[in-house]
C-alpha cells in the first residue's frame, strides 16, 4: 500500500501480533481507570462512614449486627459502646511493625453490657521486647468504661505455611491473622464479624495509628493505566514506523 511517496508493506506476522496487542493493551487501561473510578466510590464511602454519627452499640444492636450478613456495609462505621473488657485471655496479632521495629497488635475481647456476646477490639500496638517468649506487658481494667472506634472487616490473609498459632495452651496467644471463628469458639462468647479499631483518644490502649486500607490508591490505577496506554500506543507507533518506508520509484 503507497501513502504518498512511502510504501506500507506490513509482514502477516507482525501484523497479526499488532493486531491482538494493541486492543488488549488498551483495554487493560481502560479497565485500570474503572478500577480507579470504583476505588473513588469506596474512598467516598468510607468517608461518609467515618462522618457519620457513631452507631451505640448496646444489646439490641449487637444482636441486629450478629444476625445481619453484611458485615461488609459496617467496615470503618465509628461506634460507641459501654461493657468491660475480658482481660484474662487475649491475642497478639504478630509481624506488626511501627518506624521499623517488630511488634505485636493487642486484641482484646469487650463484652458491651446487656450483650448476649461480645466484639474484638484492636487496642493498638506495643513492640516485641527482647524475648518472643515474653509477652509484653498488656494491662486491662477491670472495671466498666464507654469506648469508642471504628469497625474494621478482618482482611483476608494468603494462605499460612506453618502454624496461626490458635492451638497454643497460654495466655495470651500469638497469632497470624484475625480468625474469629476459634477465637469465639476459645472464647466461650459469641463475637460481631468486625473488630473495633480502637479510638486513639479512648484509654485502655496502646499505640493506635489508624488508617483506612484502600489496597492500590486511585492515583495508582490512573498510573498503570497510562502504563497500559503508553505501551500500546508505542506498539503501535512502532508498527508503523518500522513497516513504512520511502519508495524510490516515482
Amino acid at each position: 500500500m503507497r501513502i504518498g511517496r512511502y510504501r506500507f508493506s506490513p509482514a502477516l506476522v507482525p501484523t497479526l501480533v499488532t493486531a491482538v496487542l494493541v486492543p488488549l493493551l488498551t483495554g487493560l487501561g481502560v479497565w485500570q481507570l474503572g478500577r480507579a473510578e470504583a476505588k473513588r466510590s469506596i474512598e467516598q464511602t468510607v468517608a461518609r462512614r467515618i462522618e457519620a454519627p457513631p452507631l451505640e452499640i448496646d444489646a439490641a444492636r449487637w444482636s441486629s449486627i450478629h444476625l445481619g450478613t453484611d458485615s461488609s456495609a459496617l467496615a470503618y462505621r465509628r461506634v460507641t459502646m459501654s461493657g468491660r473488657f475480658d482481660g484474662a485471655r487475649q491475642y497478639l496479632l504478630d509481624n506488626r511493625t511501627r518506624n521499623g521495629i517488630a511488634g505485636f497488635q493487642v486484641l482484646t475481647a469487650f463484652i458491651p453490657g446487656g450483650a448476649a456476646g461480645g466484639v474484638l477490639v484492636n487496642r493498638g500496638w506495643v513492640p516485641l521486647g527482647e524475648r518472643r517468649d515474653r509477652s509484653p506487658a498488656l494491662p486491662v481494667p477491670s472495671t466498666e468504661l464507654r469506648l469508642s472506634g471504628a469497625f474494621d472487616a478482618p482482611r483476608k490473609s494468603p494462605l499460612l505455611l506453618g502454624s496461626s498459632g490458635y492451638e497454643q495452651r497460654q495466655w495470651p496467644k500469638i497469632v497470624q491473622r484475625v480468625e474469629l471463628e476459634p477465637m469465639a469458639k476459645q472464647l466461650g462468647i459469641s463475637l460481631l464479624p468486625q473488630v473495633v479499631l480502637l479510638d486513639p483518644d479512648t484509654p485502655a490502649g496502646f499505640v493506635r495509628e489508624w488508617k483506612p486500607y484502600y489496597g492500590i490508591s486511585v492515583e495508582g490505577h490512573q498510573a498503570y493505566a497510562f502504563q497500559w496506554f503508553a505501551l500500546g500506543t508505542a506498539l503501535a507507533l512502532i508498527y508503523i514506523l518500522v513497516n513504512l518506508k520511502r519508495s524510490d520509484s516515482d
